[in-house]
Formats: structure tokens, C-alpha cells, sequence
């Protein structure tokens, strides 16, 4: 199937994850591609995938947190497909552990990255965009909708990006300016995001459960470019886990505290300094979560035998509240930062 033959889309995040599944995707449907991320072996990696499918990929290696370098890349991608037909706005980073534990310059980082960074993509393409009465999709989380504790910044970034994008919808089309904007909204991916989480525990979070294979997310990407929709929910679990944080908040609220617990009984060290400050070195979708496909029952049942496995392992980090450790001093901050550069 070739239904986006001719169509010019940037992907931000494209190296890794939901990311590099929509480069296969979208060059599956015969879109030409500008492809973003900050790490330029792994962004190669990715073009080879698309140029597979005989589209046309161009590689623009860019911190888009830095507002100067994601405006460069999206002029030149641009240029590289003679205009923009959709910006698929998908890069983000997380910090692991609770708001105080958290380093401040890797909580603002990965405000910077996952919020800002968007924010800074979509008001360089808009004119563009304009001109083609073209589409924003954004991954966004069913996180938007309710918490996640011992990821904050995540949540707030994502929270943040619903409303200015629900804003962004209403301006374009008060401007009639034909640009659409959607949001796809997934639970639990895997995808190397928590793997690569630069963590203030010095532990990575426990593996989850239970978690997507990153290409039902880009399935959805790619019906929100066709037919572009305020949200599209992936998986009937973030579905019913949000209505329970809406509508039940204190059984909400108890879910979420076990769910917090459940993160702190990792024993896998962290990556230093993680995924906020270090670009992934090469192309790689999972995260080596349980992943499955949707309504994929039977993998269900398998990945829920094995969460209560390890409940009945952890269940005493599971039945008492977590202790936070000394948050990362400024100096500790500095030190990732200085690596970065």
C-alpha cells in the first residue's frame, strides 16, 4: 500500500522506538521523509530502513530542545522535500525517580526535550505547513490524562503538550488555515525510553508488566496523518486506566501508588548519564519490554502470569511506601551536563 506516495513528513525521534517504527511505516506507505534526532549513526540506520521501501530519507542530526538547531532542521528538510506535507512530533527523553530526588537540570531537560522541543519543531514548520494545509501529529500518552509517579517531568511535559496542541487546533482553524492537528495517545510502549532513562535511584525503573509493540503506535501515526483526528487512544488498558483515575480517583490514585513501587523495584543499573544528555548510538525499536500487539490475548495472558511472578517476589517493596534517596547534588547535575557536550 503507497497511500502517502509524494507526501513530505518530518519525524522528530526517529532514531529509536515509536520513532524509527513510523520511518518504516510512513516509507512504507510511499512518504518521502526528513528524519531528527541527535544521534547521526543511529539517524543513518533509520534512512537505510526507509530508503528499503524506495523513498527518499534525509538525515538532519539535531538537539531540537535547542530552539536554533530544531529551526535549521526544519529548514532544511524543507528544502530537502521542496516543502512539508506533515510533522510527526515524537522525540522525548524521561527522568526517573520522585520530583525531589530528580536533579534539577535533568528535570528541566527533559521538559526541554519532550515539551519544548515540540513546541519549537511545530513554530518552525507552521508556515509550511500553511502553505500545503498540511498536519501536526504528535505522540502524546494517555499520561496527558492522569499521572505517573517517579516520572514527573514526563507527565507534566506531556500534560502540557495536550494543551497546547488542543490551543494550536483551535488558532489554525479560526485562521482557516487548513492545518490539522492530532494526537496519538499510547499506555505503555516498548521502546527504549525507560532503558535509557537517566535515573536519580542510580537503578533502572522495574521492567513494566505489560507494554505495546512500538508499531501499533505508528499504525496509528499513519491513520492520523490520513485522517487526522483531536485523539486516537492505543490500547483498551490506558483506555480503562484513565476512566478509573477519572471517574474512581481514590482507586485511581492506589493504583498509581503501586505502580510507583512497582518502578522502585528495579535492580538493573541506569545508564550514566542516560538518554537526557547521551544520544542512543544506534537504530533500535524495543526496549526488550513484554511487548505485544493489540488484542493479541494469548501474550496478554503470558505477560500478566509473569507480572504476578515478580509480585510475589517483590511483594514486600510492593506493601510498604518508597523511600526516596538524596536527590543528585548540582554538582552531580553538572558533571551530565559538561559529558554532553
Amino acid at each position: 500500500m503507497t497511500r502517502l506516495r509524494g507526501q513530505r513528513i518530518l519525524i522528530t525521534g526517529a532514531s529509536t522506538g515509536v520513532g524509527l517504527a513510523a520511518v518504516e511505516r510512513f516509507a512504507r506507505e510511499g512518504a518521502d521523509l526528513a528524519l531528527v534526532a541527535r544521534g547521526e549513526t543511529a539517524l543513518a540506520q533509520a534512512a537505510a530502513v526507509a530508503r528499503e521501501h524506495g523513498v527518499a530519507a534525509h538525515v538532519l542530526p539535531a538537539d531540537i530542545a535547542d530552539r536554533r538547531a530544531a529551526t535549521a532542521a526544519v529548514e532544511a528538510a524543507c528544502d530537502a522535500l521542496g516543502g512539508l506535507d506533515a510533522v510527526v512530533s515524537n522525540a522525548a527523553a524521561v527522568s526517573f525517580g520522585h520530583f525531589l530526588e530528580v536533579a534539577p537540570d535533568d528535570f528541566d531537560r527533559a521538559v526541554a526535550v519532550t515539551f519544548t522541543g515540540a513546541v519549537n519543531v511545530i513554530r518552525a514548520a507552521l508556515p509550511a505547513l500553511r502553505e500545503s494545509s498540511g498536519v501536526v501529529v504528535a505522540t502524546s500518552s494517555i499520561m496527558a490524562r492522569m499521572p505517573l509517579p517517579a516520572f514527573s517531568s514526563y507527565a507534566a511535559s506531556k500534560h502540557a503538550l495536550r494543551g497546547f496542541l488542543a490551543t494550536l487546533a483551535i488558532e489554525e482553524r479560526e485562521q482557516r488555515s487548513g492545518v490539522r492537528v492530532a494526537m496519538v495517545s499510547p499506555g505503555p510502549v516498548d521502546t527504549p525510553i525507560y532503558a535509557r532513562a537517566t535515573s536519580a535511584t542510580g537503578l533502572r525503573p522495574a521492567v513494566l508488566p505489560d507494554a505495546y509493540h512500538p508499531g501499533e503506535v505508528a499504525d496509528a501515526l499513519v491513520d492520523a496523518v490520513l485522517a487526522p483526528r483531536h485523539e486516537r487512544i492505543v490500547g483498551a488498558e490506558s483506555w480503562l486506566a484513565e476512566r478509573l483515575y477519572r471517574h474512581a480517583r481514590p482507586a485511581g490514585e492506589l493504583l498509581l501508588v503501586f505502580v510507583d513501587r512497582w518502578f522502585r523495584t528495579g535492580t538493573i543499573p541506569a545508564d550514566v548519564p542516560g538518554a537526557l544528555w547521551e544520544p542512543a548510538a544506534a537504530a533500535r525499536t524495543s526496549g526488550g519490554l513484554p511487548g505485544r500487539a493489540g488484542g493479541d490475548v494469548r501474550a496478554l495472558a503470558v505477560n500478566l502470569a509473569g507480572a504476578a511472578a515478580r509480585v510475589v517476589r517483590t511483594a514486600p517493596g510492593l506493601l510498604r511506601p518508597v523511600p526516596e534517596h538524596r536527590g543528585p547534588s548540582r554538582s552531580d547535575a553538572a558533571a551530565r551536563t559538561s559529558s554532553a557536550t
